[in-house]
């Protein structure tokens, strides 16, 4: 015989239940990348783009400088087989000035604004790099998560960077 004591903690388990299982299905539905792009307002997403292309602008002119102004003081980059870059001032040119360039385009395939100052892109890149020392050309293509804040004054800075190889690296 089942006593009124057991039937009320199992009848708010079920309410509770249902109460995360509708607040779940909501967040799932307002997560997806659709909804996400669509609440990005229009001026963010403008901006964000244009942060990117300023900043594949700087890395195929190998400009160090030009990068750094892209980014949050307390930055972090995440390369593939190397230990984390944490802060603006720890971003040094990638290798020796002039050992190599790169020729590289990035394909937006997200944007999404998580908070007010927050936001995400996930690209994809795509190009080649050539070492100056021996003229060899190579290609060159990434898959890259950006996480952007805004600064005091307003304006989205790279704030995480992270990227991984799409095509194997030349021995």
């Amino acid at each position: 015989m089942v006593t009124r004591v057991h039937v009320q903690p199992i009848l708010a388990a079920v309410a509770l239940l249902a109460a995360v299982g509708c607040t779940i299905t909501a967040a799932a539905e307002d997560a997806s990348p659709a909804a996400s792009v669509a609440a990005t307002p229009a001026a963010d997403k403008v901006a964000i783009t244009s942060v990117l292309s300023t900043y594949e602008a700087a890395l195929n002119a190998s400009d160090t400088e030009a990068i750094r102004r892209l980014y949050t003081e307390d930055v972090v980059l995440m390369r593939p087989f190397h230990p984390s870059v944490v802060g603006k001032a720890a971003v040094q040119q990638p290798s020796a000035p002039g050992a190599r360039k790169l020729n590289i385009k990035f394909t937006i395939a997200e944007i999404v604004e998580m908070a007010p100052d927050w936001a995400f892109a996930r690209t994809n890149s795509a190009g080649t790099i050539t070492l100056n020392a021996t003229g060899a050309t190579s290609p060159e293509a990434n898959q890259e998560l950006f996480i952007f804040r805004k600064d005091t004054d307003g304006a989205w800075k790279i704030a995480r960077y992270s990227f991984s190889p799409t095509i194997p690296r030349p021995q």
